[in-house]
């Protein structure tokens, strides 16, 4: 304590502290200032290239663009005037869209050129259609074409990219001759080509402070000196010993130099730096440099793979409707079989097994961009065949080695068991039944992923019922092979799996790995072991809840009609009571689509509420339009002649008698119509 109390260490405060705050200050705003400016002034020459690729550009011939496909010699000239303007100026892309007028939501490229020294980046074909970035952008559009401007500018520094990537965007209108909107160009600049100018201001400012810390530390000397100046002399010359000897002190520095500060952590590390160089030199007895090397990369590689694969266990302990487990052991430190699974959405649910050509780091490699890709196109919402396809695309594209992957995928719909694969040269899957044993399902094959361009794949459905079970593998379980080189074979797989098939998944892999252990009896394993169980338990017991909004328009009543029968089917609801409901459903939706928006059209939502316990489903339809409640109507007489009934009445009347119970209510502007009906097998 009494150090802090010294006039030194208080007059060292006094004058350091203010200097720095001033100079951080003033070299904040000074920075802010300088860096404003610069952006505005980079942004303005943005402009000056947009209006240069717009004069390039004839807006009254952009559908003539776009229908060319990018193929014709008059799309050819403009679309290389734009690259040579985009690799001449300091751009990264010039593009020029059109965007979706009904909501700006999505953006259709007409031209797209990207600067030769981005090569990471591809241009997009003409017609090539995308999401719009974000809200922003979609208002920008929208102004644009709206004619409330005639340029806008965007920002992005943050959200999805890196700081290498944070970039501006100026945007100018394209005007046709009657003065209308036809597309806008866009000029997209990377921020970081600021850095050049940026960082030599921060450096001048780095100076002056530096020289005034210099000013401060020489007017302290003696403080200084007893604070750093003798603990860094003191490290020095343990440095120089150390580089001499080549062994640790019986003193550590950390045991003589007592701060927390800086120093002492400096001393610290010496401590280990010591230690740890010790350690070494004494591995260099042992192995060479090299093989050090190869070692410590591969061990780096092994351990990147092992956290690329789902590796916790149970992956989804929330989820009761479905058990899995899954391992991969490699033949090598590194291998390029793998697995995957992943939820698409709370309804789907991705399995993925495969084997990649060949072994080691090459194939590692391989296998991280396939699994990259087979899910990236998985997500998207994409069917088991159309994953396949596009991940073979996707890798001939660039198939500069050769290799190739085989794949099963399936993707289960989880509240009714339905799950659509697709196999592309993969090993059979081994089914269950429950109550049963296991099974090879020999599925349909497609050539494997890699090998052939346009190679278009196809897929199947499996009804899943509860207590179904699954296994997948790849080749390296068949053939394993023992040391008189017999192959361990799917039979005895299959055998393995049914010494206990009611087992969890877990169980079920540990039973074949033992039995595939005792069969080699230390054989070496020349192929990666790789392996998936998984178990159906189905939606006993639990609720399932959905909802989807279309507009109020009859076209929509099919569309209205397959959702609502969607959970009829996760109940087994028989045929009887699904057209009963379906009719319901059909009149209470032509009713709001002729009546709720008068002349006009909006939205209407269903929402479908699955109660298997209680053997019920409920269908809710909700709308904006006019207040209306049809249950206030009177019921038509029917003992009446038709021509002598009132026109109407006869629609709800329907919805009454085929629905257990149906209600009405007007809430926060909307209608609120809600059906039950009781479900009997």
């Amino acid at each position: 304590m009494k150090r802090f109390q010294s006039v030194a260490f208080k007059s060292i405060i006094a004058i350091v502290v203010p200097l720095l705050l001033f100079a951080v200050v003033v070299g904040f705003a000074g920075n802010q200032a300088f860096t404003e400016a610069l952006q505005e002034q980079y942004a303005a020459d943005a402009f000056h290239i947009a209006d240069t690729a717009a004069q390039e550009i004839d807006a009254d011939q952009m559908e003539q663009y776009l229908k060319s496909g990018g193929k014709t010699e008059a799309y050819r000239a403009v679309w290389e005037r734009l690259d040579r303007l985009c690799n001449t100026s300091d751009a990264t892309f010039i593009y020029v869209i059109q965007p979706d007028l009904a909501d700006y939501g999505h953006i259709r490229f007409v031209f797209s050129t990207v600067n030769s020294r981005f090569s990471e980046y591809s241009p997009y074909e003409a017609g090539f259609v995308r999401e719009t970035t974000n809200d922003e952008y979609r208002e920008q559009y929208r102004s644009l074409y709206e004619g409330r401007s005639e340029t806008e500018l965007q920002y992005l520094v943050n959200g999805q990219y890196t700081k290498e990537e944070y970039h501006l965007t100026a945007m100018q209108a394209l005007k046709g001759a009657d003065g209308a909107t036809k597309g806008i160009v866009c000029v997209q600049r990377q921020l970081s080509s600021l850095e050049p100018i940026i960082h030599p201001f921060h450096r001048s400012i780095l100076r002056v402070l530096l020289v005034i810390v210099l000013l401060v530390v020489l007017g302290q000397s003696i403080y200084m000196h007893r604070v750093l100046i003798r603990p860094v002399r003191r490290i020095s010359e343990e440095a120089k010993r150390f580089a001499a000897e080549n062994r640790q002190s019986s003193v550590k520095l950390s045991d003589q130099i007592r701060t927390r500060d800086e120093i002492g952590l400096l001393a610290d590390s010496i401590d280990q730096m010591e230690e740890q160089v010790a350690d070494y030199i004494d591995n260099l007895t042992v192995i060479t440099a090299e093989k050090e090397r190869i070692t410590t990369e591969l061990s780096l590689a092994k351990r990147i793979q092992e956290a690329m694969l789902p590796h916790i266990f149970p992956p989804f302990p929330e989820r009761k409707e479905f058990d899995l487990y899954a391992s991969m052991t490699p033949a090598k430190e590194i291998g390029g079989d793998f697995y995957d699974f992943f939820l698409i959405d709370e309804d789907h649910l991705g399995l993925v097994m495969a084997d990649v050509s060949g072994k080691g780091i090459p194939a590692a490699l391989f296998m991280m961009i396939c699994k990259t890709i087979l899910q990236s196109c998985a997500m998207l919402g994409q069917s088991p065949a159309e994953i396949l396809t596009k991940t073979n695309e996707a890798i001939c594209s660039n198939n500069q080695v050769d290799m190739f992957v085989t794949v099963w995928i399936g993707i289960l719909e989880i509240s009714t068991g339905k799950l659509r694969a697709a196999n592309a040269g993969h090993e059979y899957p081994v089914l269950k039944r429950a109550g049963g044993s296991f099974e090879l399902f020999k599925d349909r094959h497609g050539l494997v992923v890699g090998a052939m361009s346009g190679v278009k794949y196809r897929e199947y459905e499996l009804q899943l019922e509860p207590g179904d079970e699954l296994f997948v593998y790849t080749d390296g379980v068949p053939e394993a092979i023992d040391a008189e080189n017999h192959a361990f074979g799917t039979q005895r797989m299959v055998s393995a799996l049914n010494l206990e098939p009611d087992a969890g998944p877990e169980a079920l892999l540990h039973h074949v790995q033992r039995e595939l252990d005792a069969f080699v009896n230390g054989a070496d394993q020349f192929d990666d072991i790789t392996m998936l169980g998984f178990v159906y338990h189905g939606m006993e017991g639990q609720t399932m809840q959905k909802s989807i909004t279309m507009d109020a328009a009859l076209s929509n009543l099919d569309q209205a009609l397959a959702f609502v029968d969607a959970a009829l089917e996760s109940l087994e609801c028989p045929v009887k009571l699904q057209t009963q409901v379906d009719l319901a459903v059909e009149e209470a939706f032509v009713n709001v689509a002729n009546y709720a928006y008068g002349a006009g059209t909006g939205p209407v939502t269903l929402s479908t509420l699955a109660e298997k316990d209680a053997g019920t489903l409920t269908v809710t339809l909700t709308d904006s339009g006019a207040p209306f409640n049809p249950l206030e109507r009177k019921d038509p007489d029917l003992t009446l002649p038709a021509e002598e009934r009132e026109i109407g009445g006869l629609g709800i009347l329907m919805v009454k008698k085929s629905m257990d119970h149906v209600s009405y209510e007007y809430k926060n502007g909307q209608n609120i119509l809600t059906m039950r009906k009781t479900i009997q097998a």
